[in-house]
Parts: structure tokens; sequence; C-alpha cells
């Protein structure tokens, strides 16, 4: 009896873990496009911020 308790507290605690590695690599993933969006957000801000150093510096020039 106790050591079918043992291997049933075992395979519960091994389910626990299975469930929290999906878990993990849902978020993981969810936060893999979170970043891909926002190094997509960064660049596209420092080709404006050049084009409008450009634009600033030609005005100046006028």
């Amino acid at each position: 009896e106790s050591a079918r308790r043992s291997r049933y507290r075992k395979a519960a605690h091994l389910k626990d873990l299975e469930d929290q590695v999906d878990k993990l690599k849902a978020e993981n993933s969810c936060l893999l496009r979170r970043l891909a969006a926002l190094n997509q957000k960064y660049n596209d801000a420092t080709v404006d911020n050049r084009v409008l150093k450009a634009d600033m510096e030609t005005l100046r020039a006028k």
C-alpha cells in the first residue's frame, strides 16, 4: 500500500511538472513573439529618427 501511494504521488508530481513545462513553453513562445514585435518597432523608430534628423539638417541649411 505504501509503495502504491508513493508511486501515485510520484506520478502526480511528474504530471504537475509536465503541465508546468507546457505552460512555460507557451509563455516563452508568447514572449518571443512580443520581443520580435518590439524589436521591429525599435528598428522602425530608429529609421524614422534618422529621417527626421536628416530633415532637420536640411531645414537648418536653408
